[in-house]
């Protein structure tokens, strides 16, 4: 590898396919590793209606003082989106199913 790094003429191409002999690559891995795999329309959902509680709530603020009855149409539209957002996130971290496989049965066809 000393010589690769003192010659001066040596292109990058050359010294990448002179070192891949030399390279060794290490993997470690976990006992397990987890994958989860959620619905994106639930998830979308579920960010939508976290958006709009907050800015509802925002809004019910803001009107508090001056306008009490439209604070208080704010404030049940705010609630009333929270409750579907708490919905869509059950939907989406509440998986059902759930498989298993050894690392080495992944490679059998």
């Amino acid at each position: 590898m000393k010589e690769i790094l003192t010659d001066k003429k040596t292109t990058v191409k050359e010294f990448i396919s002179r070192a891949e002999g030399d390279t060794k690559v290490t993997v470690r891995l976990p006992n397990e590793v987890s994958v989860e795999l959620v619905q994106a329309n639930e998830l979308r959902h579920y960010e939508v209606f976290t958006w709009l509680a907050g800015l509802l709530a925002t809004l019910a603020a803001g009107f508090w003082n001056e306008n009490i009855p439209s604070a208080i149409v704010f404030i049940i539209l705010a609630c009333l989106f929270f409750g579907m957002a708490i919905y869509y996130r059950r939907k989406v971290f509440s998986g059902s199913i759930e498989k298993s496989t050894f690392l080495k049965d992944l490679n059998k066809n």
